[in-house]
């Protein structure tokens, strides 16, 4: 199967659990730009994996594919541009770091991975609107010329001069892909915060 999907010119994006508005690709935070923020898993006491219930971007919430980072511990850093736009995730340790490393830029042209053959390639889109935000990068991934599969990383809930706190979550959806059988539309979301370390 060659490789011929676009990314999507706008996308519904999550700012609750209940609530979505439509952002341009290529967006995000304009509160946040200029800056690189770091982002962790809250502690949150009691905090349990999801039932199976439907996800913001499609799917199963069933606790994923990935092991959760212990709560307290930063997930990654994220550089925004002036204008908003996440540009680069830094300091990635538990976002299939054997597969996109520890440094993975977000938007542009495709990337390669780590792992020889295959490459990856994302769109950003996010809003803020009423105290609230959320944002959604959303990845492909192919293996030479044949799609394999895509990633939405997200986040929402509220926003302070020096703070985000509110929901992370992820998708791994193989739809369409050779892994599609063995492997169904999976993810997983917890509580985060993020505060500016530059």
């Amino acid at each position: 199967m060659s490789f011929d999907r676009r990314l999507a010119d706008e996308l519904d994006v999550a700012t609750s659990a209940t609530e979505k508005h439509k952002a341009p690709r290529d967006s995000g935070l304009p509160s946040a730009g200029g800056r690189t923020w770091a982002a962790f898993r809250a502690i949150v006491p009691g905090e349990s994996d999801p039932a199976a219930t439907p996800g913001p971007y499609g799917g199963l919430l069933t606790g994923g594919l990935l092991e959760r980072p212990p709560a307290g511990e930063q997930i990654f850093r994220v550089t925004f541009a002036e204008d908003g736009r996440p540009v680069e995730v830094s300091e990635n340790g538990f976002f299939l770091t054997e597969i996109y490393g520890r440094r993975v830029p977000v938007g542009g042209a495709w990337s390669r991975a780590t792992l020889p053959g295959l490459f990856f390639r994302s769109a950003s889109y996010g809003i803020e609107i009423g105290g609230r935000f959320g944002i959604a990068i959303v990845v492909q991934v192919r293996f030479g010329g044949a799609y394999i599969g895509r990633a939405v990383l997200y986040a929402w809930g509220t926003q302070a001069a020096e703070r985000l706190e509110g929901t992370f979550g992820y998708l791994l959806d193989f739809g369409g892909g050779p892994l599609e059988a063995a492997l169904s539309a999976t993810g997983d979301q917890y509580a985060f915060f993020a505060t500016p370390v530059e």
